[in-house]
């Protein structure tokens, strides 16, 4: 019989999928192993992205052996972090685990991860492969390379955190409550829910991290690029005054490297004169800054409070171009091609500063406030909770 102790231990295990059916009957089973071992109360929650293969029967079926398990189709929305927010919406007990579904995390270890809450020496409990005691298993030179570089550029929201790329972490339900809104994109949620979450207490437990058997990687190029964008918003979040302007400077200099080229090869080789050179340049490093913005439009969307982005960029962009060429046409005779080029340059800058950061909408860096979404796109809202709900 079970001790009143062990009955008021009640842990919830959100797995997020994408055509996992082969490995979910045997991940099932050792969660519900791990945690009878225990004698806590469990359930595990399954989230699907609609998978094509034969989840949802899976699913179904392991239904009747483990009325633990609950399960949520979901036909319209996508992706690994709003699946788990999604399951953090239906879990009913107040610990809360997050794995794969792989069994690339150990499901055994999953009251491991809850223990440093139990007894509160913890906040957030992380399953690592990097701490003594902790491994992965067999992993190739470019994949070990991916995994340093990533954790590395995570490394000032997590100070001494040794992975904190790891997806397999527990946390209490109330972290949730005292987070600022939630958005992420990509597949790195705990990253978020350090950050938004201000956690400071973290545990990392050494976990053996195993390749998949079966099923196929989810871990493509978009994925590495949809971390490189949450990573800029946090870093905006995070640094509010510091990581606009950093990330302007970086716009500005990959900008003015290929606008200032661009005047070289017109003047040098097709022998271009110096002011239709000198148009063309910085037409070049407005196309250069265009390239990012449509980005931030594309990724930042539920941030920027610009009405009509393109139009204002168009506005800004032509006050800009107009600075650069009548600085750099009165700057020509007594400063050289070069000193003269450099000017206009500059003038573009500034003028681009002031009216983007101070005129227009974009003050993210001046006003040195968090980043926070116009529309709470990331906040948890419930979602059907009875199992096959789609």
């Amino acid at each position: 019989m079970d001790s009143p102790a062990t009955n008021r231990i009640s842990v919830s295990v959100i797995v997020p999928t994408y055509g996992e059916a082969e490995n979910l009957p045997a991940l099932v089973a050792q969660v519900a192993k791990a945690f009878n071992a225990r004698g806590w109360r469990w359930e595990i929650i399954v989230v699907d992205d609609n998978s094509p293969d034969a989840t949802s029967t899976v699913l179904a079926a392991l239904v009747q052996d483990h009325p633990q398990l609950r399960f949520l189709i979901r036909k319209e929305d996508r992706g690994l972090s709003s699946a788990v927010l999604a399951g953090f919406a239906m879990a009913r007990f107040d610990y809360l685990v997050v794995m794969d579904a792989d069994l690339s995390h150990p499901p055994e270890m999953a009251p491991a991860l809850v223990e440093p809450l139990l007894d509160n020496r913890a906040d957030f409990v992380i399953g690592s492969r990097n701490i003594p005691g902790g491994r992965t298993e067999s992993w190739g030179i470019f994949r070990w390379l991916n995994s340093a570089v990533a954790t590395a550029l995570s490394r000032p929201f997590v100070g001494r955190v040794r992975d904190s790329m790891a997806g397999f972490f527990a946390l209490r339900r109330q972290l949730l409550a005292d987070c600022d809104a939630l958005n992420p994109i990509g597949y790195k949620i705990g990253l978020e829910l350090i950050v938004k979450g201000r956690v400071r207490r973290i545990v990392e437990v050494p976990i053996v991290f195993r390749n998949r058997t079966r099923g196929k990687s989810k871990l493509t190029l978009a994925e590495q690029f949809r971390y490189l964008e949450h990573l800029s918003r946090l870093y905006d979040y995070q640094f509010p005054r510091g990581s606009p302007r950093v990330k302007f400077l970086i716009v500005c200099a990959c900008g003015a490297l290929v606008g200032l080229g661009t005047m070289a090869l017109l003047v040098r080789m097709a022998q271009t004169g110096f002011l239709p050179a000198l148009g063309l340049g910085l037409l070049a490093m407005i196309l250069i800054t265009l390239l990012f913005f449509a980005r931030y439009v594309r990724t930042q969307r539920d941030f920027i409070r610009m009405k009509r982005p393109y139009l204002e960029f168009f506005l800004i962009s032509s006050g800009e171009w107009c600075a650069g060429v009548l600085t750099g046409w009165a700057a020509h005779h007594g400063c050289g091609m070069l000193g003269s080029a450099l000017l206009a340059v500059g003038a573009l800058v500034a003028v681009r500063y002031v009216l983007r950061k101070v005129f227009l909408h974009d003050v993210r860096g001046l006003r040195g406030e968090r980043l926070v979404p116009v529309r709470e796109a990331g906040s948890l809202k419930k979602s059907p909770s009875a199992s096959g709900a789609s």
